[in-house]
C-alpha cells in the first residue's frame, strides 16, 4: 500500500470539518452512481463520512504538488515543511 502524502490528509481533514454535511455526501454517492437510493439510505452516517474520507482521499492522491497547494489555498490551509536541524542535509537532497 502507498504511503499517503501527509499534505492530502491535511486538506482531506480540513474538507471533512468544513463540509460536515452527510445528506449532500449521500446525493454525491448517489449521483455519480457509487450506490443506487435504496443502497445509500440503508448506510449509517458514519458509513457515508468515511466512504467520502476515502474518495476524497483517493481523488487529492492524484494530485500533483502543485494542484494540492492550488487546494491548500481554497481551504485558506497554511502547510509549510520544517526539517530538523539534523536532517536539514538529508531534506535539501530530497528537494
Amino acid at each position: 500500500m502507498n504511503n499517503i502524502n501527509p499534505m492530502v490528509t491535511t486538506i482531506v481533514q480540513e474538507i471533512m470539518i468544513a463540509e460536515n454535511d452527510t445528506a449532500a455526501w449521500r446525493q454525491e454517492l448517489i449521483r455519480n452512481q457509487i450506490f443506487n437510493a435504496q443502497e445509500a439510505r440503508d448506510l449509517s452516517e458514519r458509513e457515508i463520512s468515511l466512504i467520502h474520507h476515502a474518495l476524497l482521499t483517493q481523488r487529492f492522491s492524484k494530485l500533483n504538488s502543485d494542484e494540492l497547494m492550488a487546494q491548500a489555498d481554497k481551504y485558506n490551509l497554511q502547510y509549510h515543511v520544517q526539517f530538523e536541524e539534523d536532517q536539514l542535509q538529508m531534506g535539501a537532497i530530497g528537494y
